[in-house]
């Protein structure tokens, strides 16, 4: 009997040590873990080269500026002859960061010119916060007016369409001589690109991230089988523990 309950005991502790194997296990892939990394583009100067530094490949058109901070490729774009069949990204799309900031302008009625984020090597983000300054209110693209510059950020962007419409706007009005401010941002979670631009000219700094690791991805949903075989290995070790209690 002495070797029995030893066995007994040696198998409980087994199937509840794989119970919290399970319980762990679980909690990743339905995503309870709740770590993520930040993350900061600042655009500094002498680290770029002084606005056109070229550390990465481009994903939007061939010979775009593109660097590499904070795990982020960070892409500069240039939409030409929107809301035409013509409608492009423009080869060579560049950054004007001379100040330690990126100096978005206006450079047509039918461009969009902007910033385009995506992980390097792929993966979800979150954008959380950027800074902003109005630095010109007497140039706007076409759809908006000069009254009123506005921000422009999407997950998408198509330049054959017009560019109103396609974007979430957050309205600057067209006061100039105000320091650098801070929009926060929550219309942007889960997403793995976006689009950063604006209806005139407008200064951005201090664009704020925060990587969702994959197994807290709301889209990552593990297989039934996967499922149903750890329930069934808790279910075993909860019923083991219960048997040895009563004994």
């Amino acid at each position: 009997m002495k070797h029995q309950n030893i066995h007994f005991s040696f198998l409980t502790r087994t199937v509840s040590y794989l119970s919290l194997t399970f319980a762990t296990t679980l909690a990743l892939v339905t995503g309870i873990n709740t770590e993520v990394k930040a993350a900061k583009i600042e655009f500094d100067a002498d680290t770029y080269a002084y606005s056109n530094p070229n550390t990465c490949t481009p994903q939007l058109a061939p010979d775009n500026k593109c660097f590499v901070e904070d795990g982020f490729n960070v892409e500069a774009f240039s939409g030409r002859e929107t809301g035409s069949d013509p409608g492009h990204f423009h080869e060579g799309g560049h950054f004007h960061a001379s100040n330690s900031y990126e100096a978005q302008h206006f450079s047509s009625v039918d461009r969009l010119l902007g910033v385009y984020l995506t992980l390097v090597g792929g993966g979800i983000f979150s954008l959380e916060s950027l800074d902003y300054q109005l630095r010109d209110n007497t140039r706007a693209i076409s759809g908006y007016s000069t009254d009123n510059t506005k921000i422009l950020i999407s997950t998408t962007f198509d330049p054959t369409q017009p560019v109103l419409g396609q974007f979430t706007e957050f309205s600057l009005g067209n006061e100039l001589d105000l320091p650098f401010q801070t929009l926060y941002l929550t219309e942007f979670d889960n997403i793995t690109q976006v689009y950063i631009a604006s209806s005139g000219d407008v200064n951005f700094d201090n664009i704020t991230t925060t990587e969702i690791p994959e197994e807290n991805n709301p889209n990552s949903v593990p297989e039934p089988g996967t499922l149903v075989g750890l329930l069934t290995l808790g279910t075993m070790g909860v019923c083991f523990r219960r048997k040895e209690s009563q004994r």
